[in-house]
């Protein structure tokens, strides 16, 4: 079914009240641009779940999410490069790089906490980050920094969603709940990349099997389908055109043709 099919059927549906909620998701979620990966690669590391681009652009960071566990240098074929044995994770979630200093910042979703960390593992700081959701495993999940400002971007996956904003000082900027109308609707929040040069914000969601893309102002611009769950680590090289992402689940890292 084409675009030009559906928003017909959805008139139908609208004005028949013949269609189920699945039905009409479904058809939203139509209007969405499906994304295929021009490479596939496996990946030495047991549950990746965060990516970031490296502030030279010659590689990849990751992070695993099991208990003592660390953070990954990788090449954009899934090569192991470095495994920083300085910091042994919690429940790591997340990664970014300040690219204004060159540290790097994770995301530990039980201890609701962003760590600050050399790329040798030094910690030299933490900071705790204000969450509403009782369930522990319904915590942090994807973080981005924006160098123009060093403003640090926060997800909290659910129960609720929500984008977190601090600033340099680390004081609540915003906090968001993320309530997307269809096709740009997602069940959870799993990863964050901030595209800087375009301020935009990419997030990609495990459960709805979908990236959206928006804004500064967090109104979605568009969004791409993908065609399985457990991606939960997300970056985006657009000077040469890629866009990369990791599945926990299957420990393999996706490379696809940055759209547009």
């Amino acid at each position: 079914m084409n675009i030009s099919q559906a928003l017909l059927f959805i008139t139908f549906c609208i004005f028949s009240s013949g269609c189920s909620s699945d039905i009409m998701q479904d058809l939203a979620d139509a209007r969405l641009v499906d994304l295929e990966p021009i490479a596939i690669h496996s990946l030495e590391i047991s549950d990746p779940s965060g990516l970031t681009l490296d502030v030279s652009g010659d590689f990849l960071w990751t992070v695993s999410d099991d208990s003592g566990d660390f953070i990954y240098r990788i090449n954009f074929e899934g090569e192991m490069l470095e495994i920083i044995t300085g910091y042994r994770g919690d429940d790591m979630e997340g990664i970014t790089m300040n690219p204004n200093d060159g540290t790097l910042w994770i995301v530990e979703e039980r201890l609701r906490q962003i760590v600050q960390l050399t790329t040798d593992g030094e910690v030299l700081q933490s900071v705790d980050v204000p969450v509403d959701s009782t369930n522990l495993n319904d915590g942090l999940e994807g973080i981005a920094w924006n160098p123009q400002n060093d403003h640090v971007y926060i997800l909290n996956e659910k129960n609720p969603r929500r984008f977190i904003e601090l600033n340099a000082e680390f004081e609540l900027v915003r906090s968001v709940t993320i309530d997307f109308d269809p096709p740009h609707d997602m069940s959870d929040l799993s990863g964050l990349f901030y595209l800087h040069d375009d301020e935009e914000f990419w997030f990609v969601s495990d459960e709805s099997k979908k990236i959206v893309v928006t804004n500064i102002h967090l109104n979605p611009i568009r969004g791409y389908r993908l065609d399985r769950e457990k991606f939960e680590g997300i970056a985006v090289d657009r000077s040469n055109h890629r866009l990369y992402l990791v599945n926990d689940e299957e420990d393999k890292l996706y490379t696809f043709e940055l759209p547009g």
